[in-house]
Parts: C-alpha cells; structure tokens; sequence
C-alpha cells in the first residue's frame, strides 16, 4: 500500500515547471497490447486493409481527425474504440498522484489517441488546453479542476522525435492561447520512453516538436475533470463499454448505477470516496481524512 498520494517533492516540482514525468507507468505487455490495438484501428480508419474486427460502420469512425497535412491523426473517444485502454482509467502507477492533485470527486471527460507522423517542421503550435471559461476558474484549495495525462507508447528518448514539448512553469504566467512553436523561449522536449507518462494541467503552454525520425509517435491522452464538468467526447459511456470495466472505472465514465441524483455531480453520493480510493489508497491519512468528513457531509446532505 502507498504511502501517500503525491510526495512532496513531485508536489514542488508541479507547482514550479507545471507536469509531472512518471518513467516506467506501463509495463512492456501493456504497451506492446495497447499499441497492437491503435495499429489495427490506425489501419482500419485509413483505409488499409481492414482487420477482420466488427465495426466497419462508417459511422463508427465520427471520432477521427485528419487534417489532411500529413503531420498527425487523432482519434477522439478513444476509450470506446480500443478495449485495451481500459485499464488506463485508474492504473496504479498513475491515477494516486491525480487524486492529489484533484482529489476523489474525478471523472474521466475524454480520451484520445494521438498518431503523429514523420515530418520536418513542428508537429503543432504550442498553446495551452484552456478555453474562455477554464480560462477565468481558479483551482479550488489547490485541487485542480482538469488535467491531462499523456501515455506514451513509442520511445521518444532523442530530441525532434514528435515530443511532447513544454514551456516549463508557464501555468502560472498566463500562456497565451496560441503562439508558433518558434516564437516560445525555451521550450522542453519531454524525452520518454515508450511506457512513460506526463501529468500536466491544461494551463500549460505545450505543442509537439517536428517529427525527424523515421516512425510514427503514439500516445494516448485521458482528461481527467472533477465530476460537475462536462465530458468533452462523449455524452454518457454506452452500456457496451460499461459492461467491460470494473465498478471504479464506470465511475470515472460518469455511471452511478441505478441510483442517480442531480446532488451526485457535486459529490453527494454515498461510495464516492470509498469505491475511487479503493482498497490502494483508502488507508492513508489524506483519504483517511477526506473520508470522514464526506460522511459528516452526506448525513448533512440527507437529513436536509
């Protein structure tokens, strides 16, 4: 059992540059299943020869972008088209760390793959995930409201690969919505490992570097909100995919089962902290603490 949720130096280090790296998130099997899976549904939506999976509606195909410059693909809603990405939802190695940064009030409001091709110039511009609203909220006693984390599935260990690119600390000056990847002072390339992953908040300005390998970069990106947030993909998780997921991950999709609540987006639901803590986290003093006072808080709620 973990100790604690977030350590204190990986809390300093997000409060300073604004992401944190986890080497080593997935295991080999895991990324070699994962990445099987995209490359099957990278081929079938390309127009390849098609795999003999179902699915071969074209309306079944409504999540993909390609903007026709030969730099990336994108595949929204990527959790109900790749079965593997299941486990993603709250991997260990992972979803402790969103819980302290977000606390347990999260749901998962969207999921995407990237595919991001061989090319020359900067893969995209850098801005930040913010819109005008996002853009006014202020974390609330240091929760954040959203964040994203990135799964990378190819190495990325030398510079002008397809990198994730950062301007370390700017979640905290007010990046600018856009700005050419040129024009930003400084920028990071993140060098990983096919299995890393990188937490950041949507406030951080970040684009792709230029693609000079001779392969395609993968990765997958899940954004994680606290429950009052709209889902971005999806309007509710269909039953098909619920069917396959244990009871926390439903949750994280926005299920709470046959009882349902207008109350139960702002936390009053009575499993809440005890079914996303789980038997992994529930031991430790900071869930300890936040469980007792959802109880004091759902007694107040139902005695109304």
């Amino acid at each position: 059992m973990t100790a604690t949720l977030l350590t204190s130096d990986e809390q300093l280090h997000w409060n300073e540059f604004g992401y944190l790296h986890i080497r080593n998130a997935l295991g080999p099997d895991e990324v070699s299943a994962i990445l099987a899976a995209i490359t099957d549904l990278h081929q079938r939506v390309t127009g390849q020869p098609r795999s003999p999976q179902p699915c071969d509606d074209a309306a079944a195909w409504d999540d993909v972008f390609d903007a026709g410059n030969e730099r990336d693909l994108s595949i929204a809603n990527a959790i109900a088209h790749v079965e593997a990405l299941g486990p993603l939802l709250d991997h260990y190695a992972v979803f402790g760390r969103i819980l302290g940064l977000m606390g347990p009030y999260v749901q998962v409001l969207g999921s995407e793959i990237f595919i991001r091709y061989p090319h020359q110039q900067p893969l995209v511009d850098f801005h930040t995930d913010l819109g005008p609203s996002l853009r006014l909220a202020a974390p609330s006693h240091g929760k954040q409201i959203q964040l994203k984390v990135q799964f990378f599935l190819t190495d990325l260990t030398e510079p002008d690969s397809g990198n994730f690119t950062i301007a370390p600390g700017s979640h905290t000056r007010g990046f600018p919505g856009k700005i050419a990847y040129a024009d930003v002072e400084d920028p990071v390339q993140i060098l990983a490992r096919a299995g890393d992953a990188v937490i950041f908040p949507l406030s951080l300005g970040h684009g792709v570097a230029p693609n000079r390998s001779a392969t395609s970069r993968v990765s997958v990106v899940l954004r994680y909100g606290q429950i009052f947030c709209r889902t971005v993909d999806y309007r509710t998780a269909s039953p098909g995919l619920l069917d396959r997921l244990t009871q926390r991950q439903c949750r994280l999709l926005g299920d709470f089962g046959v009882r349902s609540r207008p109350g139960d987006v702002y936390g009053a639901v009575p499993d809440q902290l005890d079914l996303i803590y789980g038997s992994e986290w529930a031991g430790i003093e900071e869930a300890q603490r936040d469980i007792r006072k959802a109880r004091i808080d759902q007694l107040a709620y139902e005695t109304l």
